[in-house]
């Protein structure tokens, strides 16, 4: 990942262990009959609409092959590199989006910056091939979206308007960032390693009859609420505890809903 830019794009036939992460997602997207079912209170009522984190801490224990690839040597190399710290691993998750009945844009729909600390790594690995009907991650490189930012906040107090963090495609038009703009489309396996604090980002404009199902793994350089993990398992592994034993402070309450 490149300090300036933000991000890299996964080597999907070059990353170890990745196949067997895939599989397992799949098996367990597939396993989830209640895909959907809105009972979960602690999503938002409108993101329910469209973007649904489908695991909790009980599926990554059962499955734990997916906290193995987070920690991994490859991704824990990737992220540490980028953060120059070994990173607190926040979420393990699947997010999988569909259609919504309007053609407005609302949320996550939107370009935007993650609130979490100054800085973060996610992955957003495609399950599935995916396509642009399929509402792909897109985003935009660091170096460019600090400078869209600085511009539609200039063009927003010249026109009497309210700073917000959300920012619409003609907004991001009207400041020269179209051209800037890249979707994480491709095969099964393709996907992107971004720092979702630094570089503005958008998904799940998902087209009627399409879905987009994506595994994502979320790290962070501060303390965040997430995920519960089996901190056990990596007693005798000083640099993977180092990773997940902070997690134990959220025993007992809910997992967040997570940002796209």
């Amino acid at each position: 990942m490149g300090q300036a830019t933000g991000y890299a794009m996964l080597p999907r036939d070059h990353v170890p262990g990745l196949t067997a992460a895939l599989n397992t997602s799949q098996r367990l997207f597939e396993s989830k009959t209640e895909v959907g079912s809105g009972t979960d209170a602690d999503k938002r009522k409108e993101k329910r609409a469209f973007l649904r984190n489908l695991l909790n801490n009980d599926d990554l224990r059962n499955h734990p092959t997916l906290v193995d690839f987070a920690l991994s040597d490859w991704a824990l190399s990737v992220v540490t590199d980028y953060l120059r710290v070994v990173p607190y691993l926040n979420r393990v998750d699947l997010l999988y989006s569909v259609s919504r009945p309007t053609d407005d844009r609302i949320a996550s729909q939107l370009f935007h910056v993650d609130p979490e600390g100054v800085t973060q790594v996610k992955f957003f690995v495609n399950v599935f091939d995916t396509d642009h009907d399929d509402g792909p991650f897109t985003f935009i490189p660091a170096d460019e979206s600090r400078r869209i930012i600085r511009a539609i906040r200039s063009l927003r107090r010249k026109q009497g308007k309210p700073h917000v963090g959300r920012y619409t495609d003609e907004e991001i038009d009207a400041v020269g960032g179209s051209r800037s703009v890249i979707s994480v489309t491709g095969p099964r396996g393709s996907g992107v390693a971004v720092d979702t604090s630094r570089c503005l980002h958008l998904g799940s404009r998902v087209r009627p009859g399409s879905f987009r199902l994506c595994m994502y793994l979320q790290y962070c350089a501060s303390l965040e609420h997430g995920n519960v993990f089996d901190i056990q398992r990596f007693r005798d592994d000083p640099i993977r505890l180092l990773a997940v034993q902070h997690s134990s402070k959220w025993a007992g309450t809910d997992v967040a809903a997570p940002h796209q």
